[in-house]
């Protein structure tokens, strides 16, 4: 990638983590593309040029959502951290920016209204998403945290159900830091307070 190819991917970047702090706040009939533009400190044109319209880039930018998350967890599975750093760190993910909450509620009205946006969701979580869970349940599989029988749905059910309650406001407060510290145990240990499994060669 050459500079101007730099140059264009990071105001592409720029537009799209605009536009979707925007959706997140407004919906995406209320935002405007001047608006995105003013926010990314853009052209309106520069928008066009790039993504065609409106909804190509309401498009794109889920689809970059899913693909820039993908990529982090594939990196994060790959590092060589112990399983319970690792477990810590996967059901800790969050955007800083956005708020999950809106977020969340922003993806379902896009399924709702947009078969193309919900075949590219329904793909990425009963194909993509369930390869890498596979890849952290091995792991958990070799250092004996995790029993060889559990299922890809079970874990992906569970890590999100934790996942669910550590990244609520409330829990993020330092005065909670003692009280994560017990769930991230009990996700590891279970109410035995043990490693399902010894260690394994």
């Amino acid at each position: 990638m050459n500079g101007y190819e730099r140059r264009t991917e990071l105001k592409k970047d720029k537009i799209r983590t605009a536009a979707l702090e925007l959706f997140c706040m407004y919906g995406t009939d209320k935002t405007s593309i001047n608006e995105i533009a003013q926010k990314a400190g853009v052209a309106p044109a520069s928008i066009y040029n790039y993504f065609g319209s409106k909804e190509g880039l309401i498009k794109d930018t889920v689809i970059n959502l899913l693909e820039s998350g993908l990529k982090a967890k594939e990196e994060l599975w790959e590092t060589d951290l112990p399983f319970p750093e690792l477990i810590k760190r996967a059901v800790s993910f969050k955007d800083d920016i956005i708020d999950q909450t809106n977020l969340e509620l922003l993806l379902r009205a896009l399924l709702d209204i947009d078969p193309e946006i919900k075949k590219l969701t329904d793909d990425f979580y009963k194909h993509r998403y369930p390869y890498i869970v596979g890849q952290f349940i091995e792991k958990g599989r070799r250092e004996g945290y995790i029993r060889r029988e559990l299922s890809i749905e079970a874990a992906m059910l569970y890590l999100k159900m934790y996942q669910n309650v550590v990244q609520q406001p409330e829990m993020l407060k330092n005065s909670n830091k003692d009280l994560l510290k017990e769930l991230y145990d009990l996700m590891l240990y279970g109410l035995a307070g043990q490693p399902i499994t010894g260690k394994t060669e």
